[in-house]
């Protein structure tokens, strides 16, 4: 019944983090996402347009508009109406977005409420070329002469960092990373002292070496883990892929499976920590107190990651992300940023992988001389020595 319910229970978390997931981005599509693709339709009334070729005005300056409106990144549908009555007349009715009438050098943009920023600069960059072409000047020749015209600005006190979509990720994966490595640490600490006050250990020592007994449990609990997080990740992907509310690379295949690796190698790390210390104890109700130095980690790598995402290039927490018992937090957080260098992170791994395997052997150690003893809690020098 007890592994029934444990069963259970990680079913319902993975069922409510992939709910809360395919909510959130639902909400993002539907209530914040600002509409990007516009059905603007261009009808130049009368013959004053100054722009003439083989097929009219109205294609010139569509042609120009759509240039403009592809080099800002506006992706737009360009279609003809019968006259400008009829255009204001869908306007209004809401089946159409823009209506362009007017001269191609002194065109008028008619909305309904307001005109998108990326459309309206688009047009008047359109605009800019027409007219430049009326007064016999070549815009590519303009274009090359303002390219280096730009001034580089340097703030003596820089603005603070802005919410975007990339820190929103970053939080978010900081915030459930730590909850998973609390989580699942504390539940091979609690199998630990279970199996331990139970007696059941002395039944399974009987057959099976120590140092496997613990690498059993830290293994299997380590694979539950990375499955309901690998659940999340797939239906995160899914999610964004079918809604497109979220365009940042965080949250792209190659981050998800940098987050995965991380919780991995942070698991591993305080799971046989946690495992060490809770071997020391005989009772469940001492487990919280054993374990405590290790929660003081998790919470620091918590507070190092807010204070990562509201300064990148604070050197606390860019030597903290490489310490083993902070990267795997700092280092998923810093991956949604998208300014880890490759050589920071793979410093960062040989040393959790080194920590990892020193913990291992000295986790064994400790496993095997303090298992068997029950009673008051275990001195860690002296389970050490055996």
């Amino acid at each position: 019944r007890l592994l029934l319910c444990h069963d259970i229970c990680h079913l319902l978390v993975t069922l409510y983090l992939v709910d809360s997931v395919v909510r959130y981005l639902v909400f993002l599509l539907f209530f914040c996402k600002q509409k990007t693709a516009y059905d603007i339709r261009l009808s130049l009334v009368g013959s004053e347009s100054v722009i003439k070729d083989s097929s009219g005005g109205a294609q010139a300056l569509e042609q120009a508009f759509t240039a403009s409106a592809t080099v800002l990144g506006q992706p737009v549908a360009i279609s003809d109406v019968a006259d400008e009555a009829a255009g204001r007349a869908q306007v209004s009715g809401g089946t159409l977005d823009v209506l362009v009438t007017g001269s191609a050098t002194s065109p008028t943009a008619v909305v309904e409420k307001s005109a998108p920023s990326l459309v309206q600069a688009a047009l008047e960059r359109a605009v800019l070329a027409a007219r430049l072409t009326a007064a016999g000047l070549s815009p590519a020749d303009l274009a090359s002469a303002l390219s280096g015209a730009q001034v580089p600005v340097e703030a003596l006190q820089p603005s603070k960092r802005g919410l975007t979509q990339d820190l929103v990720v970053g939080l978010a994966v900081g915030i459930l990373l730590w909850i998973a490595l609390g989580l699942y640490g504390s539940q091979v600490a609690q199998g630990v002292v279970e199996e331990k006050a139970s007696r059941i250990m002395e039944i399974l020592l009987a057959t099976v070496p120590p140092s496997r007994l613990l690498a059993g449990k830290v293994i299997g609990i380590g694979l539950i883990g990375l499955l309901q997080l690998t659940i999340v990740a797939t239906a995160t992907l899914v999610a964004v892929a079918a809604t497109n509310a979220v365009t940042t690379p965080a949250l792209g295949l190659a981050a998800v499976l940098g987050y995965l690796l991380w919780f991995l190698l942070g698991f591993l790390l305080y799971a046989t920590a946690y495992a060490t210390l809770a071997a020391l104890v005989s009772r469940p109700e001492e487990v919280q107190g054993a374990v405590g130095l290790i929660n003081v980690f998790q919470i620091g790598a918590y507070l190092l990651a807010y204070v990562y995402l509201v300064n990148p290039s604070s050197p606390l927490a860019l030597v903290a992300s490489v310490l083993p018992p902070f990267a795997p937090i700092l280092m998923a957080v810093r991956i949604s940023g998208g300014d880890l260098p490759a050589w920071l992170e793979g410093l960062a791994l040989v040393l959790i992988v080194a920590t990892i395997a020193g913990l291992t052997r000295l986790a064994g150690r400790v496993y095997a001389n303090s298992a068997m003893r029950i009673g008051s809690k275990v001195r860690f020098m002296d389970a050490f020595r055996g």
